[in-house]
């Protein structure tokens, strides 16, 4: 610090030396040479415009289009309290401007935070080679990190990549609006929407097993892709790309803590509460054929749910499936069409009963 300081001195003592001289050192024209006059030169011989680099901060208001549930409420499936913004702590932030050439530009990737009067402040600021005066795109999402955006060549896009248990699942949330810098003066408001599908499970036993006792501890949906591209600035079929089948977990739950449930006849909620969802990107999920053995299923990629548990025959006092300590699995076949389902609630119901199968495609109960 003490060096360019020793200049500005240096600078200052010189120009009040001449100061009496032809040329004006009074650069502000106040009537004074002081320091405020050595820093405009300064600015002035190393670029600086001030015009370009002040500040312009972001400051954001939210609101969020909800999940959409059935609309007919089905016995055993509680329905998730609304969104508020007190559950949205943070998300990230893009704007995509025109610069004076008329080119789309596109600003770097920041996190905005909530603030305590219930608004959002970006750690950012509006880009400086925005103009003002031309339209500029504002993108805000939540997903599991600021790298998910991309941008090329005018065509923003979001890569998404699902988490495999619903337990570490961020739920998509996407936001856009467009936007001129002079008429907003950096205040923008977005409204989210959910992008992907939230999937819903409960569990039953079937009348033809009253004679056993069936106890769930992890359900696994297998063959289910995972990965996909969603396009910012299209209307309509925004996901492209959706690849990479892999297995989904949805664990059992007590009072919110991961145990195995014994179930019955009535439909019990597998999740941990009423706002735990599977998030699947939107796709058709074509099932395996009934009875097909599970190496099969895997190679042609369709999907199946294994499910973990133990079945106590009371007749014979026998497990024929796991045993007092160790959980088996038995297998359905599972399919569903999400492609339409973005933003919806999608309720399951699994059936357990004489249909479950072991890994080879045989019935276990006749």
């Amino acid at each position: 610090m003490k060096k360019p300081l020793l200049i500005l001195a240096l600078m200052f003592v010189v120009l009040s030396a001449h100061a009496q001289e032809d040329f004006n050192y009074d650069v502000n024209n106040d009537g004074d040479v002081n320091v405020t006059d050595v820093m405009l030169i300064v600015e002035k011989v190393l670029g600086v415009n001030k015009e370009t680099t002040k500040k312009r901060p972001i400051i954001i208001e939210v609101s969020e289009h909800p999940l959409v549930y059935p609309t007919a409420a089905r016995t055993g499936l509680r329905r998730a309290p609304a969104f508020t913004t007190s559950s949205l702590k943070s998300f990230y932030f893009n704007i995509m401007y025109k610069n004076s050439a008329n080119s789309w530009m596109c600003s770097e990737t920041t996190e905005t935070f909530q603030t305590v009067d219930g608004k959002y402040e970006n750690n950012g600021n509006w880009p400086a080679n925005d103009p003002g005066t031309l339209p500029a795109h504002v993108f805000a999402f939540k997903t599991s990190n600021k790298a998910s955006f991309n941008y090329n060549s005018g065509n923003p896009y979001l890569d998404i990549s699902t988490e495999v248990s619903s337990s570490a699942q961020c739920d998509v949330l996407v936001a856009k609006t467009d936007a001129k810098y002079n008429a907003c003066l950096g205040k923008v408001s977005l409204s989210f929407d959910h992008v992907c599908a939230a999937l819903q499970f409960s569990v039953k036993k079937t009348s033809s097993l009253a004679a056993y006792d069936v106890e769930v501890n992890e359900i696994v949906l297998h063959n289910v892709k995972k990965s996909g591209r969603y396009m910012l600035l299209k209307e309509t079929d925004q996901w492209t790309e959706v690849t990479e089948p892999s297995n989904f977990s949805l664990s059992a739950y007590q009072s919110g803590v991961p145990n195995a449930i014994t179930i019955n006849e009535e439909e019990t909620l597998l999740a941990k509460d009423a706002n735990d969802y599977l998030f699947l990107i939107p796709q058709e999920i074509i099932s395996m054929t009934k009875g097909t053995p599970i190496n099969e299923a895997d190679q042609s990629q369709k999907a199946y749910l294994e499910i973990k548990c133990k079945i106590y025959d009371k007749n014979s006092e026998n497990y024929i499936i796991g045993g007092s300590r160790d959980y088996g699995s038995v297998y359905l076949p599972f399919s569903t069409n999400l492609t339409e389902g973005a933003g919806h609630v999608h309720p399951f119901v699994i059936s357990i009963g004489t249909a479950i199968r072991d890994a080879n495609g045989n019935k276990i109960i006749n």
